[in-house]
């Protein structure tokens, strides 16, 4: 029976002088607020404050891979970003009567860029699934939208 004691006593100490650390230790409090943040989808704030984290403790793994994660994250969000502000340039060219080859060259060049900056995407297996989905649905966007309106061209062939 003493043995039993002995262990839960230890272990309950073990824990609470972890607790302790993690509690008093800024850079922990920091990372554990960043992977707050990063499932709030607030990557920026995730980003900054794990990044601070991560400076005060090399050591400290959460704050490296909410870090890492948060990098990441903020790359897809940049490509959705650039995506929906292609699309809103492209219906406003499309809105007008005459569609000049200028106009063409514009939208045909705004394709191929989200085309082909998607593969420089590399997600991680933690990266948020929806992320992921929009970045990829963004891409199928500029793809249908290039093969319809350029079905000459080779670039995607």
């Amino acid at each position: 029976m003493y043995p039993k004691v002995f262990l839960i006593g230890l272990l309950t100490i073990f824990l609470g002088a972890s607790a302790l650390f993690f509690f008093t230790n800024s850079s922990y409090q920091d990372s554990i607020q960043a992977r707050v943040f990063y499932f709030l989808e607030d990557y920026d704030l995730a980003y900054e404050l794990s990044k601070k984290a991560y400076e005060k403790d090399v050591y400290n793994k959460m704050a490296f891979t909410v870090y890492t994660q948060s990098k990441i994250a903020l790359k897809f969000v940049e490509y959705i970003n650039q995506g929906n502000e292609y699309l809103k340039k492209i219906d406003a060219i499309s809105e007008q009567e005459e569609v000049s080859e200028a106009d063409r060259s514009r939208i045909k060049l705004m394709s191929e860029v989200m085309i082909e900056s998607y593969f420089e995407l590399s997600p991680s297996s933690l990266t948020d699934k929806k992320l992921v989905k929009k970045a990829k649905t963004m891409q199928e966007r500029f793809v249908s939208l290039y093969k319809e309106l350029f079905p000459d061209s080779k670039h995607l062939q």
